[in-house]
């Protein structure tokens, strides 16, 4: 495991339930490696990412490519991981902009 987990087996059995049908894995802890790997990994030309300056300091980040997107939280824990919808992304105005208005949420 890397250095990004969820905050507790909870929130990782949650977002399984959720979404292991978008990445066909087996069970939680593959998920697990899956988001961590995706949050942990290189910034690369289809990587998008920011940080919210303000609250959690939230990390998003969304590879262009594949739609994965991941958001983490200080101290770098996993919010969140799926693979959004195109039209998600397009009607924010492409990644970067996808990137740029979750990064001005407020994440409760």
């Amino acid at each position: 495991m890397g250095t990004v987990p969820f905050a507790n087996a909870i929130q990782r059995a949650k977002h399984f339930a959720r979404h292991k049908h978008e990445f066909g894995v087996a069970d939680e802890l593959e998920y697990e490696r899956l988001a961590d790997a995706f949050m942990t990994g290189p910034i690369h030309a289809d990587i998008h990412e920011c940080i919210n300056p303000t609250g959690t300091k939230n990390r998003n980040r969304l590879n262009a490519t594949n739609r994965h997107f991941g958001v983490a939280y200080s101290p770098l824990v996993i919010r969140t991981y799926h693979i959004r919808d195109a039209f998600s992304i397009a009607y924010r105005g492409g990644p970067a902009g996808f990137v740029a208005h979750k990064c001005a949420e407020v994440f409760k």
